[in-house]
């Protein structure tokens, strides 16, 4: 079977996204029925399993995939959630899940919705980008559903100051690489359809792109500001 061209929302796309949500959501549910250490043996296999394949990424993606050295190191949003929830399901230090779950979700949906990819399935490229954003959703649905964690209000406060911080970082990391390293996209636009292509060119799209993940954190947690507002008055 050969690999076509990409097509953003065809047949692949929508059942590739419907594959990763669905095991993100309904395994750790499954999870959740079983004994404590079940849960952090799943925790700790799956966290490794993640830590080794964001390690090991820039190796086979440029010896593999003749991707370039700069644009394949662990500096994305995803793999640097990657990282941050797999450290939280081994050593379980709070800041940890809070960036990891607003940055997963957040750029993981991103992801999923505009992958970078220019072939469908089943070209593997496409394959090990979904296993990759997969297994990182996987892993803070684990963190939330299965072992009962969750975001506060000042859970959003840590995660936007230190994606300030982060986004900085990671932009001077840009101008020292030079092209082509475009880690979260600061530099360039993704080579795939995205909605950057409606922003102007960077990086002064940057204050759009702050803004647009100060929206997307503050709806990511509506939910839980919804529920704790009903449980508040249900309480009175």
């Amino acid at each position: 079977m050969e690999a076509k061209p990409f097509i953003l929302f065809g047949t692949d796309h929508l059942v590739a996204i419907s594959i990763v949500i669905l095991t993100a959501v309904v395994l750790p549910i499954f999870l959740k029925k079983t004994s404590l250490n079940t849960k952090n043996i799943f925790g700790y296999s799956l966290a490794t399993i993640l830590i080794l394949n964001e390690l090991a990424k820039p190796y086979y993606w440029s010896q593999f995939f003749d991707y370039d050295l700069l644009r394949v190191l662990p500096f994305h949003m995803c793999a640097l959630s990657a990282l941050s929830i797999s450290l939280f399901l081994i050593i379980k230090k709070r800041i940890l899940y809070e960036v990891a779950f607003f940055w997963g979700i957040g750029g993981g949906l991103m992801a999923l919705l505009q992958p970078d990819t220019p072939l469908d399935f089943p070209d593997l490229v496409f394959i090990i980008f979904y296993l990759s954003h997969g297994g990182m959703l996987l892993a803070i649905g684990h963190a939330t559903i299965a072992l009962e964690n969750r975001p506060y209000l000042d859970s959003v406060k840590r995660a936007i100051l230190v994606s300030l911080v982060v986004l900085a970082v990671i932009y001077a990391i840009n101008l020292i690489l030079g092209p082509p390293a475009n880690y979260w996209y600061l530099g360039a636009r993704p080579e795939g359809v995205s909605v950057m292509d409606l922003m102007p060119n960077p990086p002064k799209h940057i204050p759009i792109v702050v803004l647009l993940g100060l929206v997307m954190f503050s709806v990511i947690y509506l939910p839980y500001w919804i529920y704790d507002r009903i449980k508040s008055k249900d309480a009175v």
